[in-house]
């Protein structure tokens, strides 16, 4: 269990970084559901089976929920995205998420604030663990995109950022919006005026 006073410091430090709010949840309310693994086949993700922080790369839903039974606390952090639905709609220009990624004319601010999320998360992590939680560990937002293109799996190619890249909650398998809700947090889901990253740290 983390202590009281090092779970504040780590939401002031999430603020500090840059998060738009961050709140305590014990891990064991942390929600795991198979069905939401199976929405990165069904429709399929362009992450799946290429992106390293994607399935089946990554543990699947039943192993985190083994994993999670090891940790105490939690926080849920979220980044507001400075983008409206009808915004991201009228950059996409009726091209894919997918297809504008690869496109010169890429979703402006939407990569920026997605690589800024997997930069304060894994400064969160590492603040953690100064604290003394060896076993911290951060989820992300989204698809990582710290590459422009992933080495890919199957390629046999380490991953490019390996201290900074980190799997999605919904990757391994977590509710995002049932645990945002039991951290007294909403996901505006589907995300037309007010999108935000949402991330997890667990510490223990």
């Amino acid at each position: 269990m983390a202590d009281a006073m090092h779970l504040q410091r780590l939401i002031a430090d999430a603020e500090g970084f840059g998060a738009s709010r961050a709140a305590p949840v014990p891990a064991a309310a942390v929600v795991v559901d198979d069905r939401v693994n199976l929405k990165c086949r069904v429709p399929l993700c362009s992450g799946y089976g290429h992106n390293l922080m994607c399935p089946p790369a990554v543990m699947p839903a039943q192993a985190t929920r083994d994993v999670l039974r090891k940790y105490g606390d939690a926080l849920v952090v979220q980044l507001d995205i400075p983008l409206t639905q009808d915004g991201v709609d009228e950059q996409l220009d009726g091209r894919t998420y997918a297809e504008a990624r690869t496109d010169a004319g890429q979703i402006e601010g939407l990569k920026e604030s997605q690589n800024r999320f997997a930069h304060l998360m894994t400064d969160l992590e590492r603040a953690a663990f100064k604290l003394g939680y060896r076993y911290a560990a951060a989820f992300s937002g989204g698809e990582c995109v710290l590459c422009d293109e992933c080495v890919g799996q199957g390629s046999g190619e380490a991953c490019r950022h390996p201290f900074e890249a980190r799997p999605s909650m919904e990757a391994v398998g977590i509710d995002v919006v049932a645990t945002a809700e039991a951290a007294g947090l909403s996901v505006e889901l589907p995300a037309a005026d007010h999108p935000a990253w949402t991330g997890l740290l667990l510490i223990d």
